[in-house]
């Protein structure tokens, strides 16, 4: 006669870890339309899939590994998509410049226009840009028409607000890293439509940049 066995029934785990994998994409990708509520709700499941076995701890660092990768990833792409940025945008410029200095040397017609250059499908024509500030010398810009870019702790910032006395003004000075910086074209241009002579900056007239049409 046969003995039966009564097995128990297995006892109920906490979610699969590859749920809770996808439940984190799906958090990265709509994190900012999940509610407190839902999060409350993962929260509770991802620490009992934490908590339920050893080898769901690798997961989620192997998970956790994987953002890490994939920040290093976005980063390096960054870089990357800024240096090709900065490539194209230097190959543009000089080949506009080909076709604006070629333009330039047909010289103009009867109406003193230059004149057009027809292909198919693009028409290439030049006209007139407004007065901009070009920079020779930035070292020979007085100081009045610079702008000083600093990056201090917000606290520090709030007081020297505060406080402007000789002692905060050395803390301050002692807090701040190598300063940017920049030339305020604006100022420089408004300065020279007045009629001051800007030491180191000039106005550049008379070029052309290219459209197409």
């Amino acid at each position: 006669m046969a003995i039966l066995a009564v097995v128990p029934s297995p006892a109920v785990t906490a979610t699969p870890l590859y749920m809770i994998e996808d439940q984190l994409a799906a958090l990265i990708e709509t994190a900012e339309l999940v509610s407190p509520e839902q999060e409350q709700e993962f929260r509770v499941e991802f620490q009992a899939a934490l908590t339920a076995a050893v080898d769901k701890r690798d997961r989620v660092g192997q998970f956790l590994a994987h953002l890490e990768q994939q920040i290093d990833f976005a980063k390096f792409e960054i870089d990357r998509l800024r240096q090709r940025r900065a490539t194209c945008e230097r190959a543009l410029a000089r080949l506009e410049n080909y076709v604006i200095e070629t333009i330039e040397n047909l010289g103009t017609d009867s109406k003193g226009k230059y004149r057009r250059l027809e292909g198919k499908t693009t028409t290439f024509s030049l006209r007139g840009c407004l007065q901009s500030v070009e920079v020779a010398n930035e070292s020979a810009i007085p100081s009045e028409y610079k702008v000083l870019l600093l990056k201090l702790p917000a606290v520090t910032w709030e007081q020297l607000l505060d406080r402007m006395d000789i002692e905060q003004r050395a803390a301050v000075l002692g807090q701040v890293k190598t300063p940017e910086v920049t030339v305020d074209k604006r100022s420089i241009k408004a300065a020279i439509d007045r009629g001051v002579n800007v030491p180191g900056a000039g106005l550049a007239i008379g070029r052309h940049s290219l459209r197409r049409s």
